[in-house]
C-alpha cells in the first residue's frame, strides 16, 4: 500500500493539483461540441454523415496539436506551456460565443477546441515531473484522471445550452477556463526534470513493431473512450427521442464509469499483468458493442456502456502499465506518440457512426465496425505477447522480478555460456580509464548478443541542490550540462559501433552516481554491470573509489571491475 505522506513528501503536491484541474478543464473543453451536438445538430439540420464529422473534428485537432504543444513545452517549460494552451483556448472559447453562426464556423470552432485537447502529455509530465520514480506512476494516475472532465461537460453543458442557448455555453467555457489559469500561475512550479528530446528521439516509437502493437491498442481503448464520449449524447438524442439534457445525464453515468475505472485498471494490471487484462478488457468490449447496437431499451442500453466505458477505462490504465515496462528509459516519448495516435483513432467511431446511420439507416454498422477493428487489435496483441514474454515482461504482462533464468549450455569453444546475459550496464564518463573497459564490454556483447547500455550519470546538478535558483541561467547551465552527456554517450557508440557492437541504447540520469548505476541495473533487470576503476593501493576499501565501493555494496547484480 502506498503511503499518503510519504507519497506527498516526495514531490510537489501543489504542482500535482494545479496539473489536474488543468487537464479536467482542458479535457471538459475538449468534448463540448460532442455534448451540445444535438442543439448544434437541431439548429443547422444536420445529416447523420455530417454531425459524425463535426463531433471529429475537435478530436482530429486535439490530437495533431499534441506534438506541437510537447515541442513548445521542452523550450517553454510545461508550465509555461500550459498557461500558453490555456489562455488560447480562452480566447478560442470567446471567438466561439461572439462569432460562431454557420456550420463552417462550428467546424472552425472544432478546429480551435481541439487546443484542448492537446494538453494530455504536458499536464501528466508536469504534474509527475517532482515526484520520484518509484511514485511517477501513481502521480501520473491522478494527473490523468482529469479525463473525468467529459464528465463535466455532458452534465453541464445541455443544461446551459437549454437556459442559455448552445453559443452562450462557449461564453461560459472562457470564463471558468480563468479558475485553472489562475491556480496554475499561484501554485504550480517547474519541475527540475526537463530534458529536451529531439524529432527523432520523438517519433521514434513510430518505427517500433511494438509501438504499432500499441497503438493498435490504444486505438480501442482511448479512441473508443473518447469517441463515444462524443457521440454518445447524439446516439441517445436520435435512437431513443429522449431530450438533449437526458442525453447528457446518460452519458454522463457512462463516462463517469470510464475516467473512475482508470486508475483501478492500472492497479489490476499490477497484480495480474497488463497482458491479461487487456485480453480480458478487449473481449469484453467486443462483445459489449456488439449487443449494445441491438439494444432498442434505452436502460438496457445505458447499462451496457457503462460496462463499455468500465473496460475501456481498465484498458487505458493497463496499457500504460506496460509502457513503461516497454520503454523503461523513454516511458514519456512512448506514452506521448501513443496517446497521439490513440486519440487520433478516436475519430474513427463517431464518422462510423455517422455514416452507417446515413447509407443504412441504423447505427449497428457503426458498432460492428468499431468491435472489427477491436477484434484485429485483440489478435494483433495475443501474436505479439508471445514474443513480449520471452524478452521485456513475464507471462501475462507482469513486471519481472526476476532475471531471465534460461540458460544456454556451454559450448566446446566455451562461447556460449554467456548467453544468459540480456542486458548489460556500462556506466561511461569523461575519463580514460574507461578505452579498456570499452573493449570488454563490446567483446562480451558481441558474443553474448546481449544489449549494452551506455550509462551517463550528471551529477553536477544534483550537487547543486542548495544553490539552485528557478531562473533561466540555471536552465541554460543544465542544458550544457545535459548536452555534454550527450556527447559523451555518442562518441562511447561510436566506438563501440565500429567494434560492430549490434544493440546499443544510452541513457543519461540524473543524481548520485553510484545510486543511479545501481537503479538503472535494477530497472532493467540487468544481468551485470561493467566498471571501469583504477587499479589501486591494495589496503581494504581503498582498492576501489568511493563510487565503485557504493556500487559494490548496493548492487543485487554481478560486476565486472575493469582496471586500467
Amino acid at each position: 500500500m502506498v503511503k499518503i505522506k510519504e507519497f506527498l513528501k516526495s514531490g510537489h503536491p501543489p504542482t500535482l493539483f494545479s496539473a489536474f484541474l488543468y487537464f479536467d478543464f482542458c479535457f471538459a473543453i475538449w468534448v463540448l461540441n460532442g455534448a451540445m451536438a444535438p442543439f448544434i445538430s437541431e439548429q443547422f439540420n444536420l445529416s447523420p454523415a455530417e454531425k459524425g464529422f463535426m463531433i471529429s473534428v475537435p478530436i482530429i485537432a486535439g490530437a495533431v496539436m499534441r506534438f506541437p504543444l510537447g515541442v513548445l513545452a521542452q523550450y517553454i517549460g510545461r508550465k509555461n506551456a500550459a498557461l500558453v494552451e490555456m489562455s488560447m483556448i480562452f480566447f478560442a472559447m470567446l471567438y466561439g460565443y461572439f462569432m460562431v453562426e454557420t456550420y463552417n464556423d462550428v467546424l472552425i470552432m472544432g478546429v480551435l477546441l481541439g487546443i484542448a485537447g492537446a494538453s494530455f502529455g504536458v499536464a501528466l509530465s508536469l504534474g509527475s515531473g517532482w515526484f520520484p520514480p518509484k511514485y511517477k506512476g501513481l502521480a501520473m494516475g491522478i494527473a490523468g484522471a482529469g479525463n473525468s472532465g467529459t464528465v463535466l461537460a455532458v452534465l453541464l453543458a445541455p443544461p446551459l445550452a437549454t437556459a442559455y442557448g448552445w453559443q452562450t455555453v462557449y461564453g461560459f467555457g472562457a470564463l471558468f477556463m480563468l479558475f485553472p489559469i489562475i491556480v496554475m500561475i499561484i501554485f504550480a512550479k517547474e519541475p527540475p526534470d526537463r530534458e529536451h528530446q529531439t524529432l527523432k528521439e520523438h517519433v521514434k516509437c513510430l518505427w517500433d513493431k511494438d509501438g504499432w502493437v500499441f497503438n493498435l491498442v490504444y486505438i480501442v481503448t482511448f479512441g473508443g473512450f473518447i469517441g463515444l464520449s462524443n457521440f454518445l449524447p447524439t446516439y441517445f438524442h436520435d435512437q431513443f427521442g429522449v431530450t438533449k439534457v437526458e442525453a447528457g445525464q446518460l452519458t454522463m453515468f457512462a463516462a463517469l464509469m470510464g475516467s473512475g475505472i482508470r486508475v483501478l485498471g492500472g492497479h489490476i494490471a499490477d497484480r495480474m499483468g497488463g497482458i491479461t487484462t487487456l485480453t480480458h478488457v478487449i473481449g469484453i468490449v467486443i462483445f459489449m458493442m456488439v449487443i449494445t447496437g441491438f439494444q432498442s431499451n434505452v436502460w438496457a442500453t445505458t447499462i451496457f456502456f457503462m460496462i463499455c466505458f468500465a473496460m475501456l477505462g481498465a484498458g487505458n490504465g493497463a496499457l500504460f502499465q506496460l509502457v513503461p515496462l516497454r520503454w523503461p528509459t523513454t516511458t514519456a516519448v512512448a506514452g506521448s506518440m501513443i496517446g497521439e495516435i490513440g486519440a487520433l483513432g478516436g475519430s474513427f467511431l463517431p464518422n462510423a457512426m455517422g455514416l452507417s446511420k446515413q447509407y443504412s439507416g441504423t447505427f449497428i454498422w457503426g458498432f460492428v465496425a468499431f468491435s472489427s477493428i477491436a477484434l484485429i487489435a485483440f489478435i494483433v496483441m495475443r501474436v505479439a505477447q508471445r514474443k513480449w514474454t520471452k524478452t521485456w515482461v513475464d507471462k501475462g504482462g507482469k513486471a519481472r522480478t526476476k532475471p531471465p533464468t534460461e540458460v544456454v549450455g556451454v559450448a566446446a569453444d566455451g562461447t556460449s555460456g554467456t548467453k544468459f546475459l540480456k542486458t548489460l550496464i556500462y556506466p561511461v564518463g569523461n575519463s580514460q580509464l574507461a578505452e579498456k573497459a570499452t573493449q570488454v564490454a563490446g567483446n562480451l556483447c558481441k558474443v553474448s548478443g546481449a544489449k549494452l547500455v551506455l550509462l551517463y550519470v550528471e551529477n553536477r546538478w544534483h550537487g547543486s541542490e542548495t544553490i539552485l535558483t528557478n531562473s533561466k541561467e540555471w536552465d541554460q547551465i543544465r542544458d550544457n550540462w545535459v548536452n555534454e552527456g550527450k556527447k559523451i554517450l555518442e562518441k562511447e557508440s561510436q566506438r563501440l559501433q565500429a567494434m560492430n557492437v549490434p544493440n546499443i541504447e544510452m541513457e543519461i540520469r540524473h543524481g548520485d552516481v553510484a545510486q543511479e548505476i545501481v537503479e538503472a541495473a535494477n530497472e532493467r533487470k540487468a544481468e551485470m554491470i561493467i566498471l571501469a576503476s583504477h587499479n589501486m593501493s591494495p589496503m581494504g576499501s581503498l582498492l576501489m573509489g568511493s563510487r565503485t565501493y557504493d556500487v559494490f555494496k548496493k548492487a543485487s547484480c554481478p560486476i565486472l571491475r575493469i582496471v586500467r
